[in-house]
């Protein structure tokens, strides 16, 4: 198979419960395997690749190390490291920020009054720091933030010139919380071995899902570019550029005619009939004119108008051959052709009608 001859997604669709948190982004149609091999790299890019912040070191006066508890907090020092991890912040000015803070009284420190006063964007305010247990409660520490990609362990952020006391976190930069794909089976026309690509992305709020899904795709195609020849990555773009709107239009019509008939909401009345005058597509459809469809048996007048209603929905209509190409003359039944008796059929539409017009 040549590239040319794929089938390539058109269009992106975006879930209605889509917001700036969480999208449902739905892909079709793939080619077949298309859909895991597309969906799986996505996830892996958008959990591991994209930039975001995270606290990456603190140091509490009176504390050092880890294990200490924290005179007058519920937390020890292991729980408000669990704590801080679980802030979801965006450093808004430089790459890193070390700043001091202080709290006193019975108050629940968050991460809102954590890092309130400082160039940081907080997404979960409400989130939970430490909470007090005496009245003269008293936390003073440094707290580090910096910008980075993926998941950095302790081990890597350690400097040598850090003062005595500094507990070192295992920093998740990723502003994605989660990602999940599902791959379904896609129709095209009569072909229903395509695939259905549904992404569902979950951020922190630092970043929205379509723009996330934006940088990931980005990312996977700067990684992909050295494998392809200049050469032909310069002839496609040309062409890309050549195509007229024109041109995309008409892709476009092609990708809907190909849709069976049955996907549609026409009456059952004319799926009936076309299945019995093996009409499977759309495009199969609007070859006929108003008065070879009239000719169906058992296609009244009423049926025959919904059917054009439908068709408008989609910018169609009957008698469209002039936009398609004909592949073959779709064949129908009447009087004299179909192999039944002449007054059977005549007697057929003429109770068919009837029951249209009551």
């Amino acid at each position: 198979m040549r590239a040319k001859d794929f089938l390539i997604p058109e269009v992106v669709q975006f879930d209605p419960s889509s917001n700036n948190k969480y999208a449902k982004i739905i892909v079709e149609p793939f080619e077949r395997g298309y859909g895991i091999t597309v969906g799986n790299s996505l996830r892996r890019v958008l959990l591991s690749s994209l930039e975001g912040s995270a606290v990456t070191a603190i140091r509490i006066e009176g504390i050092h190390h880890e294990f200490s508890p924290i005179p007058g907090f519920k937390e020890d020092v292991t729980d408000l490291v669990l704590n801080l991890k679980r802030c979801h912040i965006s450093l808004t000015q430089g790459e890193s920020l070390i700043f001091s803070f202080e709290h006193k009284g019975e108050d629940i420190l968050t991460a809102e009054e954590l890092f309130g006063n400082q160039p940081v964007e907080v997404y979960n305010p409400d989130h939970v720091i430490a909470v007090p247990v005496r009245s003269d409660a008293t936390l003073r520490m440094e707290v580090k933030v910096q910008r980075g990609r993926g998941y950095v362990p302790a081990e890597e952020l350690e400097v040598g010139h850090a003062e005595i006391g500094t507990i070192y976190l295992d920093a998740n930069f990723s502003p994605i919380i989660k990602v999940n794909f599902l791959v379904e089976d896609a129709r095209v026309g009569q072909r229903t071995d395509y695939d259905r690509l549904i992404l569902e992305i979950w951020t922190n709020g630092s970043i929205t899902p379509e723009k996330a899904l934006e940088e990931a795709s980005a990312l996977l195609i700067d990684h992909l570019k050295i494998f392809v020849k200049q050469e032909r990555v310069e002839a496609k773009r040309e062409e890309e550029e050549e195509e007229s709107e024109s041109e995309y239009d008409q892709r476009m019509l092609n990708l809907l005619l190909q849709k069976s008939v049955e996907q549609i909401e026409f009456p059952q009345r004319a799926i009936n009939c076309f299945k019995r005058a093996n009409i499977k597509t759309l495009e199969d459809l609007v070859k006929h004119t108003d008065e070879t469809l009239a000719m169906l048996p058992n296609l009244g007048q009423n049926t025959l108008k919904q059917i054009k209603e439908v068709l408008a929905k989609y910018g169609l209509k009957l008698g469209m051959k002039e936009r398609t190409e004909l592949k073959k003359p779709v064949e129908f039944y009447e009087p004299g052709v179909s192999g039944e008796d002449d007054d059977l059929v005549a007697e057929k539409i003429i109770g068919m009608d009837e029951e249209d017009e009551e």
